[in-house]
């Protein structure tokens, strides 16, 4: 049996307490550290710590060289984007919360920590803890496979996962191909299509107790991102897109489809080394295209669809009348629709990569993604030779029997079925088994094995357990 530490789950507040309820179940010791305001006034049926209430002027021995080298999305925010220098007593706050919670690890034995995502300094200081210590760590993060599935990875997120590179592992998947073709995006547990809806309002009113607790110092401000006004202006921006009708577009012409990505995320800053923002990207896809519709005498076009989370914050004026004669904007528009009448898909690392594979259509990545596989996407390394992956990608077909290997691993063995933002005890449940899992096969693998999911084939308890057990291989 294990002892869990949950320390800063998603905007989902709950997700972590009903994990940790359903291991408690399962005879697991599972504790819980509220960092905001608003938790302190949730209601935890397992041990809660409100960790601001623990911290003392004690810090722990580490150097700030050593936590600025860390891959803090604060740090990097306020560098990068600010434009800013970390202040000392920015750096004091890390390592005092950092002596609190080593104290908590010794005092309740924990042996295993869960962080959600793993860039925010929280995540960051106890996973250097969790290091010097010998503890277990996963990582949550929204699944690839949205909205019902959700990632957790003793390794890591994203291109940092346990997800195998090697083409050759994906060749022992056996695929039932009605299975792929009927639950690829939707749930085998029909409960989940019951699950309410995420509540904005519930996000917004925990956001804004997060920016009182702040002002009165009884914790810090955990994000530099985001100020009061800005955390506004989105939640109107989210109530009204839902209402919002799809642009009018024509699709009759070929094209390239490029899907923007939240220009300050994780995925930018730590997993695309030569290209920072969507600016960088379309140019040199505009680049690439002109010169291939130029060599090729053809017409082909450019449809760029803007991320939501990013409309708020970035309206791209200069850059659509930049390239108002070769590129199409779009705001909202359906997913499938694009990808499925496009000729190719050139992103950085998106997870629209892997519905564009879903849909049998040629990808074309320039960072660091989790399915940079060969035979299944074309890496472009330099972005300057974006041409050539692109005459390339055009002119060969897609292998879409590795394709399907690849994608029903990922769905059916990787990602576990549940909602990430809305509280429901099927995901709980599901997440409990595969963490069990997890913690058995650690315990029947060798220490320098165990987080390769090469060496690792899951049959969730939970599907098994429902029936779902019956599908077998077709090919």
């Amino acid at each position: 049996m294990a002892n869990f530490l949950f320390i800063r789950g998603n905007r989902n507040k709950k997700l972590f307490h009903d994990i940790g309820a359903q291991l408690e179940k399962r005879g697991h010791r599972s504790y819980l550290i509220k960092l905001e305001l608003g938790e302190l006034f949730m209601k935890s049926s397992i041990t809660s710590i409100f960790a601001p209430f623990k911290i003392t002027k004690e810090e722990y021995p580490i150097t700030d060289e050593e936590l600025m080298s860390l891959p803090i999305y604060n740090v990097t925010f306020t560098k990068n984007v600010l434009n800013k220098n970390v202040n000392k007593s920015e750096l004091r706050t890390y390592k005092r919360y950092m002596s609190a919670i080593d104290k908590l690890i010794d005092a309740y034995k924990i042996d295993t920590i869960c962080l959600f995502n793993g860039y925010h300094w929280i995540d960051q200081i106890s996973k250097r803890l969790a290091e010097e210590k010998g503890l277990k760590v996963f990582y949550f993060e929204d699944g690839l496979f949205r909205p019902y599935t959700i990632t957790c990875d003793p390794k890591g997120i994203n291109a940092r996962s346990s997800v195998s590179t090697d083409s050759r592992f994906y060749d022992q998947v056996s695929v039932n191909k009605k299975r792929l073709r009927k639950y690829l995006f939707k749930p085998e547990e029909k409960a989940l299509l019951q699950a309410k809806r995420e509540s904005l309002v519930k996000v917004a009113l925990m956001k804004l107790a997060s920016f009182i607790g702040a002002l009165l110092h009884i914790h810090p401000k955990y994000y530099a991102h985001i100020t009061f006004w800005q955390a506004v202006k989105y939640f109107i921006f989210k109530k009204l897109y839902r209402y919002k009708k799809e642009d009018e577009i024509k699709i009759n012409e070929e094209y390239i489809f490029v899907p923007f990505q939240v220009s300050r995320d994780t995925q930018i800053f730590y997993h695309s080394p030569r290209i920072k923002t969507m600016e960088e990207l379309l140019d040199k896809v505009v680049e690439a295209v002109k010169r291939y519709n130029e060599e090729n005498k053809r017409n082909i076009k450019i449809i760029v669809k803007e991320h939501p989370e990013d409309m708020s914050r970035n309206s791209y004026k200069q850059l659509k009348q930049k390239y108002k004669d070769e590129v199409t904007f779009i705001k909202k528009y359906r997913m499938d629709k694009l990808l499925k009448h496009c000729l190719a898909v050139i992103t950085i690392n998106s997870t629209v990569g892997l519905e564009a594979l879903a849909h049998h259509k040629k990808v074309i990545t320039l960072g660091d993604a989790l399915y940079n596989i060969d035979g299944i996407v074309e890496r472009c390394h330099d972005p300057n030779r974006l041409f050539n992956s692109l005459q390339k990608v055009l002119a060969s077909p897609l292998l879409t029997d590795k394709v399907a290997r690849f994608l029903y691993y990922l769905r059916f063995e990787y990602q576990i079925e549940g909602i990430l933002n809305s509280p429901n005890e099927h995901t709980a449940r599901n997440i409990a088994d595969r963490l069990s899992q997890y913690i058995k096969l650690r315990g029947d693998l060798g220490e320098s094995d165990w987080r390769d999911t090469s060496s690792i084939r899951f049959n969730p308890v939970s599907r098994k357990a429902a029936g779902f057990d019956k599908w077998k291989a077709d090919d």
